[in-house]
């Protein structure tokens, strides 16, 4: 009696100065047509006009004519050469410039009766790399050239929508003309990019001072951002954070990221001081929510900008045992002696909210009885005590970072097993498959089978929703075949619903294309083979183990590879070589399997392929420098931190009965990839 008289007391207390608001009519509410997300919505940018630049710098065309329409404009100059030879400047018309019957308009540039051409009157005497992706936007062939004053550096024929890539380093003296022509009837895209600082290429996988920690991805559709989340692991160069804080990367268009500070209210403060934001979700009124593990019980946040996060905990008194209680928090069921890495999510077809979290039910903790538990709540955010018993994971490895998430009609549980990653380390993400149209908790999911998204060394992934679509994100090992925590994010990955039920995960079609910076080399005739011989336009292995070589070394690359591999035979895939060094990526059959797999000896990751018996596949490589992420047939994807550096050797390999052709593109970095 005393303990409910006194919590009466403090509710009473706690609640001093509120005010009732007068009862008001519901007003009639006019839907809310949301239109469906694009792949071009993600990765869309918006224009900025670039500043004048002088001197010794970058100078992309794009500087030139991005909200601006002026001739010479960052030295850029809009012209056309007419059928005798000469060059004249165009006009200005509309939102592009015209003359002689050719055309530019942004980074199009078309002939007609004369050719388009763009030139750029160098500032400054010196070294400059000069580099492009002319690619056709209609029309089937167009002749492009690049110029050096009267000569002709180099020329080319495009044909598709890849367009080829041009790399050029020349010496250029003040006043120079350097001419990007185009000729023949059809429409390009080309924005070349001159550059006096002969910079080297920018890694696409993106990390911090520091390291990414462990990632909570959130795609805000208010604002069209993609807000990353992360655990700080202590290891700063510059300002140090104390390892295990929360802390934030925000990119607008899934490629490029921004550090971005968080802060807790001054008023009113989350009650723990580190991992105050990390997993966020909306609840049913709109507002950003967090949770974090308390040991006992899981804790809440909650902001209006997802930015300064303070305490969501509002007291309460619990009508079935009259204790003083506080909402958003999820108090663990007896028998349990702690708890961590708790996510919630909000279901508003039943109105509930999800909390799956780790629960440990001993002193032992980790090395004892453990499992994942799932605590529920209604709108009014009072979690219920009572758990609902997920998963056991003893004798396993901490099921970390999980997520319980809805996708199509099935609910999927999310975890990474501790122990499974790249030398032992922090886990790649497994997951299970609810029944159809059940709710989570009427799930057996002890019962499922358990699936991977990926191989050991992507790290505690998380998925995320974007607008109706979902993606996944992790954290790649900064140091190659490492047991080390944190490092780069992989690239934007979509994860998506097979009619089977299982997930499948891909490159979408638009990042694929942002990618591709143009056609580089061919596995023609020129290739040397090794018990392999041309046949159909594709190399078949003819010997026990067979494989193609290009010539020369290549650096950051995309290879587009179609793959034959009859069931008789164990492995076909891409080569890259460096320093003698080399690593497959390859499908490999094993034990009635087939795998995915990015190795070199005994060293590397794989992932399995669901479909053991399929024997036709089309295979992308994108070598990031150390980096390599793998994609077959639109539907599995893998990751690797390798120990190359960018300057490799390609080839193909495979045993015998498998057929293989590929051909090489310009993989784009950091700073080009939306040029």
């Amino acid at each position: 009696m005393k303990r409910r008289a006194a919590a009466a007391v403090l509710m009473a207390a706690c609640l001093a100065g509120c005010c009732l608001l007068p009862a008001c009519k519901n007003k009639e509410e006019t839907p809310v047509v949301t239109e469906k997300l694009t792949y071009a919505d993600l990765y869309e940018t918006q224009p900025v006009r670039t500043a004048p630049i002088e001197g010794k710098a970058v100078y992309k065309a794009s500087y030139g004519y991005t909200l601006m329409q002026e001739q010479g404009y960052n030295h850029f100059f809009y012209q056309y050469r007419a059928q005798d030879g000469s060059f004249a400047d165009m006009t200005a018309e509309g939102e592009g410039w015209q003359g002689g019957g050719a055309s530019l308009t942004g980074a199009r540039m078309k002939a007609g009766d004369a050719d388009a051409v763009r030139t750029f009157v160098a500032p400054e005497s010196g070294a400059v790399r000069i580099f492009g992706n002319p690619r056709l936007v209609s029309g089937s062939q167009a002749h492009v050239t690049l110029m050096q004053g009267g000569n002709v550096l180099a020329e080319y024929e495009v044909t598709d929508g890849k367009g080829i890539w041009h790399e050029q380093t020349v010496t250029l003296e003040r006043g120079d003309e350097v001419r990007f022509i185009v000729s023949g009837d059809a429409e390009v895209d080309w924005n070349p990019t001159i550059d006096y600082t002969l910079s080297a290429e920018k890694l696409l996988h993106h990390t911090v001072d520091g390291y990414y920690g462990d990632v909570h991805p959130f795609y805000d559709e208010a604002s069209g951002k993609l807000y990353m989340y992360y655990l700080s692991t202590g290891m700063q160069e510059g300002e140090k954070k104390e390892q295990f804080s929360s802390l934030l990367t925000v990119s607008d268009n899934f490629v490029q990221y921004d550090d971005v500070e968080l802060k807790m209210d001054e008023q009113n403060p989350p009650e723990q001081e580190l991992y105050y934001a990390l997993g966020v979700y909306v609840d049913a009124e709109g507002r950003y929510r967090s949770s974090y593990g308390k040991g006992g019980y899981v804790g809440g946040s909650v902001s209006d900008d997802l930015l300064v996060w303070q305490n969501a905990a509002e007291p309460y008194i619990d009508e079935a045992d009259g204790l003083l209680k506080y909402t958003w928090r999820a108090y663990f069921d007896e028998g349990v002696w702690s708890g961590r890495d708790p996510d919630i999510t909000y279901d508003a077809e039943s109105g509930t909210y999800y909390c799956v979290v780790m629960n440990y039910y001993s002193p032992a903790e980790a090395n004892g009885e453990k499992g994942l538990a799932l605590y529920r709540a209604g709108e009014d955010g009072k979690f219920s005590t009572k758990a609902v018993r997920l998963v056991d994971l003893t004798g396993r490895g901490d099921p970390e970072c999980p997520q319980l998430k809805k996708i199509g009609n099935r609910w999927y549980l999310f975890y990474s097993v501790y122990g499974t990653g790249t030398a032992g380390n922090v886990g790649y993400l497994h997951y299970r498959v609810g029944d159809e149209g059940a709710l989570p908790e009427e799930v057996d999911w002890n019962s499922k089978e358990e699936h991977a998204l990926e191989g050991g060394d992507l790290h505690a992934a998380q998925v995320c929703s974007v607008g109706g679509m979902w993606y996944l994100f992790g954290w790649i090992n900064y140091r190659p075949h490492a047991n080390v925590w944190g490092g780069y994010l992989n690239l934007a990955r979509e994860v998506y619903q097979r009619e089977d039920g299982l997930l499948a995960t891909r490159c979408d079609e638009y990042l694929l294309s942002l990618l591709n910076q143009g056609h580089i080399a061919s596995f023609g005739a020129d290739a040397r083979l090794y018990g392999m011989e041309a046949r159909d336009g594709a190399f078949a292995v003819t010997s026990q183990t067979g494989s193609a070589q290009l010539a020369g070394t290549f650096g950051r690359s995309l290879i587009e590879a179609e793959i034959e591999l009859p069931l008789s035979a164990s492995s076909a895939g891409v080569t890259l070589s460096e320093n003698g060094t080399t690593y497959h990526v390859r499908l490999k059959r094993q034990n009635g399997e087939l795998y995915l797999c990015i190795e070199s000896g005994s060293a590397g990751c794989s992932v399995k392929v669901e479909d053991a018996d399929e024997t036709t596949f089309s295979l992308i490589v994108a070598a990031d420098g150390p980096f390599i992420e793998a994609y077959c047939n639109g539907s599995v994807s893998l990751s690797s931190h390798t120990a190359l550096t960018g300057s490799y050797t390609l080839g193909l390999a495979g045993s015998e009965g498998a057929e293989l052709s590929a051909e090489v593109y310009k993989l784009a970095d950091y700073n080009n990839i939306f040029d």
